[in-house]
């Protein structure tokens, strides 16, 4: 059969597939934010660095801001592991707060990871790094 009409045809079969009732797709847990670590300094070119570790993360996202709104730079690094394997992805940043940003994790469900992230501000003024997980 040729692709386009097998698709048509798989259509309907398809779209009853995903259409029963919520309760019956979907277990009793929901996703819900953890924020895991969080760092606060202040000054002329002030620096802040943040890590922690979470379990079982479905994201993680770096929220920076600052008083007043300036550019910043820094970089985050991640590293997770799931059962005997450990892996990391980081990065460098140079954005204008407030900014938020996903986190690129080496594995879809780790069992866990170490997340640390820096930041300075560009002048003078308050500086404010938190990393939040998404969970279930």
């Amino acid at each position: 059969m040729h692709p386009l009409k097998l698709a048509i045809a798989a259509g309907p079969v398809a779209a009853l597939a995903f259409a029963a009732p919520a309760s019956a797709t979907t277990t009793a847990q929901q996703v819900h934010q953890k924020q895991f670590a969080t760092c606060h300094a202040q000054g002329d070119y002030a620096i802040c660095d943040a890590a922690g570790n979470v379990n079982h993360p479905l994201s993680i996202v770096l929220h920076v801001t600052s008083s007043p709104s300036q550019h910043v730079s820094g970089a985050w690094d991640v590293t997770c592991s799931k059962g005997l394997g450990t892996g990391s992805k980081n990065g460098n940043f140079s954005e204008t707060t407030p900014f938020k940003k996903t986190l690129k994790l080496n594995y879809k469900r780790p069992d866990s990871c170490i997340v640390s992230a820096d930041a300075q501000l560009g002048t003078g003024g308050s500086l404010r790094i938190r990393l939040v997980a998404w969970k279930r």
